[in-house]
């Protein structure tokens, strides 16, 4: 028979406490230390996921002959003559272009989308680069060519006119350049075959940006549009080195 006499009792009662008692210091210590091990591990984390820093720094320039992105899509729309013929059309779809972005630049302002006012003018001005370029050589084939008159403008809410421009910009750079930029091969006139192949590559860059903007549009940005003087490349913020198209170093470039 168990001995259950009260000393027993009494002391089994004060071993079985003590040993509850140091249950709990170990459970309380052992609580107090997961706190701060959980908060180390997520500074770290924090620290190791920090973005780093992408800074454009071109070191060769995209070449007409070799590059990946110069094909003629399917279903062209592209009237294509002489290379001095398609340097007329080429002007003027630029004047067209120039013209619109101007009025399209005004309109934004006025509806206080001035970020966007800024990317209007900014490529209002690049397509000015390539009507310069492109009727200085027309002229050299045609003194006595003269370049077109501005056409009327549409009128669009802010937003549908960022997507005009940017399926005008991704015609030019998926059709009509790479069609000009065929046939002034064939010519062998490799002036106009660099003119065609700047003009086209900045283009896509005008369309990304206009897309980009239109995905953006109530979310005002600060950053500020560069434009390269020699090709009419368009950088958005400070992150760049040189032009990824001509290589023109970024102290050249125009800010908006």
């Amino acid at each position: 028979m168990p001995d259950i006499s009260r000393r027993n009792f009494m002391r089994s009662a004060v071993v079985g406490a003590a040993a509850i008692s140091t249950l709990g210091v170990l459970a309380g210590c052992s609580s107090q230390e997961k706190p701060a091990a959980k908060t180390e591990t997520k500074t770290d984390a924090s620290a190791d996921s920090a973005p780093a820093a992408k800074m454009l720094d071109p070191k060769t320039m995209p070449d007409a002959a070799t590059a990946s992105n110069f094909a003629i899509v399917e279903d062209s729309k592209t009237t294509v003559g002489t290379t001095l013929d398609n340097l007329k059309s080429a002007i003027t779809g630029e004047t067209g272009a120039t013209t619109k972005y101007a009025a399209w630049a005004a309109a934004a302002e006025k509806e206080g989308f001035a970020h966007i006012a800024r990317l209007f003018h900014c490529t209002s001005a690049a397509e000015k680069i390539h009507i310069e370029l492109e009727t200085k050589l027309a002229q050299k084939l045609e003194p006595s060519y003269k370049a077109p008159e501005p056409p009327q403008v549409p009128s669009h809410t802010v937003d549908l006119s960022l997507i005009a421009g940017a399926n005008g910009e991704i015609y030019e750079t998926s059709d009509m350049y790479p069609a000009f930029i065929k046939v002034a091969q064939q010519e062998n006139n490799n002036e106009a075959v660099q003119v065609f192949t700047r003009a086209k590559l900045a283009e896509a860059y005008h369309a990304e940006r206009y897309l980009d903007a239109y995905n953006t549009i109530d979310t005002p940005t600060d950053d500020k549009y560069y434009l390269c003087p020699i090709c009419g490349y368009i950088h958005k913020g400070e992150n760049f080195i040189a032009c990824p198209i001509c290589l023109a170093p970024k102290a050249s470039f125009s800010e908006y």
